[in-house]
């Protein structure tokens, strides 16, 4: 297993696959998980990102999701640009390309645009999970930090370490919004299983009071979604979103598919009220110009 790269990944270096013979220069890091480094690297005048892995069975089991739903249909299409290993100083680093995605944290996004732009975020999200389910996989690690949120509320998925196959024992899981922790169901990857953590971020996306930050002092016999839905009793972001959580938690919903029509039904129809209970005008041509990009960009990486 390799902990570290440094240094031989380093700004401004120049990064040569031992296989492919592909050349990145690396601009910065973008971030660090468990199972890897992430850097923003140039290839001529394009950017992407690069992740280098540290346990070289994780990093292609990650590898293998995303070759699968790069070949998709849906969103992900072409999301993986390149797999190589980079050989310096005997060794070989194990690394693959994929897209680089602009966008803010969850929390940044929403101090920024109002918390009312949660609703828009969820059926994105839900959107991505939807996609992500009808593949055979399950996201598995999804939390605040691997997801980024761009223009009217796009959401993207940042990191597939966690990425496992439906049926499977779950492979990596932040504790807190794992349905284990809180004993309510198994860590076995199912649609129910993302739909958990779903609820808990938007929870912890929106508590006032950050009470999440302190789960780790939680007693083991107060772990139960009773103090999840305690909080979301309470909190007057979500509430519009209350029974859909509540559902989610319990695990009442049969698929994404179903808990996505939920939202948009019972939802984001509501989450900007005009007369009658419509969404207002402004809220409509919202969600029409985001669908016109998301169409796009479809369009754009199926012709790439």
């Amino acid at each position: 297993m390799i902990t570290s790269y440094e240094p031989v990944f380093q700004t401004g270096k120049l990064i040569t696959g031992k296989w492919n013979k592909g050349q990145y220069v690396i601009e910065r890091l973008l971030g660090e998980g468990a199972n890897g480094k992430v850097y923003l690297v140039r290839k001529g005048k394009a950017l992407y990102a690069l992740k280098m892995g540290f346990d070289s069975v994780d990093h292609q089991s990650e590898v293998n999701a995303l070759k699968a739903l790069s070949k998709s249909s849906s969103s992900f299409q072409k999301y993986l640009h390149d797999v190589d290993d980079y050989h310096y100083a005997g060794a070989d680093y194990p690394f693959c390309v994929i897209r680089y995605i602009k966008g803010q944290p969850l929390g940044e996004f929403l101090q920024e645009h109002g918390y009312d732009w949660i609703y828009m975020v969820g059926l994105n999200l839900l959107y991505k999970l939807s996609e992500l389910h009808a593949q055979g996989f399950v996201f598995g690690d999804l939390k605040t930090e691997n997801m980024l949120v761009s223009a009217y509320g796009e959401v993207n998925l940042v990191d597939f370490g966690g990425v496992t196959a439906k049926g499977r024992s779950i492979k990596q899981f932040t504790e807190v919004f794992d349905r284990g922790f809180w004993g309510a169901g198994s860590r076995v990857a199912d649609e129910q299983y993302d739909l958990f953590s779903f609820a808990v971020l938007l929870i912890s996306a929106t508590d006032k009071e950050r009470k999440l930050k302190k789960f780790s002092y939680i007693l083991p016999q107060h772990r139960t979604i009773d103090y999840l839905l305690e909080m979301l009793q309470g909190n007057t972001r979500l509430a519009k979103a209350a029974p859909f959580i509540k559902k989610a938690l319990r695990g009442e919903y049969v698929s994404t598919k179903e808990a996505l029509a939920d939202w948009r039904k019972h939802i984001l129809r509501k989450s900007a009220p005009g007369p009658g209970g419509h969404i207002q005008t402004p809220w409509l041509k919202i969600c029409f110009a985001a669908s016109l990009i998301l169409f796009a960009s479809t369009l754009y990486f199926y012709w790439q």
